[in-house]
């Protein structure tokens, strides 16, 4: 039987837009996500900017601190210097003003001739394992407490140590030549004399290079 014409063909069907593009992105749920999102970031951002400030005020402070503990020791008040430098050391661990504060103690007694304490200080301080840059001059001040109480064997090795750890070469040849000091006057003449040979063929374009060669012709009688 034929088709009559009021039989309707079936009608395609309606496309449907995909849900998620009749969604709006910023929903309330993410809103909120995205809010504590920006607010973590803004406490984190905050933490860090007072760190920083607070760092910042704690060296302005420290600074002040040890300018003020150098003038007492540079008018001679030894005590005032002292106590001065100990209040940076304690109250601003970690800064470069108390490095420099624990320097500045050992340097105080050792003017005042109070080399013991000046062990002492410098001894404990190098438990700490300061930075090298603060270590070198700390085993060189010590190496001169030993020279100044006749212990020449330990002056030596402090003196040594100074030259190891400096970071200038003629930080090192000073150093050096600190260390020939000690060993000469130690009575250790072959040392010495591999002292002042190591500066003059390592550190030879430096200032320690003509005291290294009179030493040097000293101990050989004349000869280089």
């Amino acid at each position: 039987m034929a088709p009559t014409e009021d039989t309707q063909k079936p009608s395609a069907p309606l496309a449907t837009a995909p849900a998620a593009a009749t969604e709006t992105f910023f929903t309330p749920q993410r809103l909120r996500v995205l809010g504590y999102a920006g607010a973590a970031v803004l406490v984190i951002a905050v933490a860090i900017w007072f760190m920083v400030t607070a760092n910042q005020r704690k060296e302005q402070y420290a600074s002040r601190a040890l300018d003020e503990a150098r003038n007492a020791a540079e008018q001679g008040n030894i005590g005032v210097a002292v106590q001065g430098f100990t209040k940076v050391v304690t109250s601003y661990k970690g800064t470069a003003a108390a490095y420099e504060a624990s320097l500045g103690i050992a340097q105080a007694r050792l003017v005042a001739g109070q080399n013991e304490l000046a062990i002492a200080a410098l001894t404990d301080f190098l438990k700490t394992n300061p930075p090298a840059f603060y270590a070198a001059p700390a085993n060189g001040l010590l190496g001169t407490a030993y020279e100044n109480t006749g212990r020449w064997n330990d002056a030596l090795a402090a003196h040594r140590k100074a030259a190891d750890l400096a970071g200038v070469e003629y930080l090192k040849a000073s150093a050096l030549l600190d260390a020939g000091r000690a060993a000469r006057l130690g009575g250790k003449r072959e040392e010495a004399i591999a002292i002042y040979r190591e500066i003059l063929t390592k550190h030879g374009k430096t200032a320690a290079e003509t005291e290294a060669q009179v030493r040097l012709a000293e101990l050989n009688g004349g000869q280089p």
